[in-house]
């Protein structure tokens, strides 16, 4: 089973937006992953250029005598989640007012606040898109998850916020060419016939 232990954690913390905090640097160390016959420490910073937690360095410490560092094996290292998992740790989500939350509170709170607003739900998921980004995850696909809504729905609501000035310049401007990519494709494909009756689909 793979753990994660951070370190290293610097005292400066990022405001990313939306009500996201990240430090601008820490460490991570990973022990137990499949193949990996040793340690991997990750030294993974904030970038203010990508708008998202990166990887600044990675190295594979051996466990001892017998193991060895190789080509193949540094191929095996999903470096992308294991800076996902590291930056859920450190993160924090501010709760308008209280203490802020961890990834982990932020997303049980959210999962049993079923009583939201149209207004108050099309916030989360701008607070929900701008922290998939910050951890380097899929931002779309955790509004879709985490609001119980399919991706074009996600898609949707955030061009509504977009629309509405709820998200800043830089996500507003790839908010904006998704959308044209999305649209680029509809007209490519054009529609598509099917056997059962017309009309509007059902948005889970």
């Amino acid at each position: 089973m793979p753990e994660l232990v951070i370190e290293q954690v610097d005292a400066e913390i990022i405001d990313t937006g939306n009500g996201v905090f990240i430090p601008r640097s820490w460490g991570a160390v990973v022990t137990g992953l499949p193949e990996i016959p040793g340690e991997v420490h990750a030294r993974i910073v904030y970038d203010r250029t990508l708008r998202r937690a990166v990887a600044e360095s990675v190295r594979v410490d051996r466990s001892g005598a017998g193991d060895e560092v190789t080509t193949t094996l540094l191929r095996d290292i999903r470096v992308q989640a294991i800076v996902q998992w590291a930056a859920a740790r450190v993160v924090r989500i501010d709760r308008d007012g209280g203490e802020p939350e961890s990834y982990g509170e932020y997303i049980a709170r959210l999962r049993t606040d079923e009583v939201r607003s149209d207004d108050q739900n099309l916030r989360e998921a701008v607070r929900l898109y701008r922290l998939g980004s910050v951890i380097n995850g899929g931002p779309l696909k955790l509004v879709s998850e985490e609001l119980n809504v399919s991706i074009s729905t996600a898609t949707r609501m955030m061009n509504r916020a977009r629309v509405a000035g709820l998200v800043d310049e830089a996500t507003g401007r790839e908010l904006y060419i998704q959308a044209r990519v999305q649209q680029r494709r509809g007209r490519t494909t054009g529609p598509v016939a099917g056997s059962g009756p017309s009309g509007p689909s059902i948005d889970r």
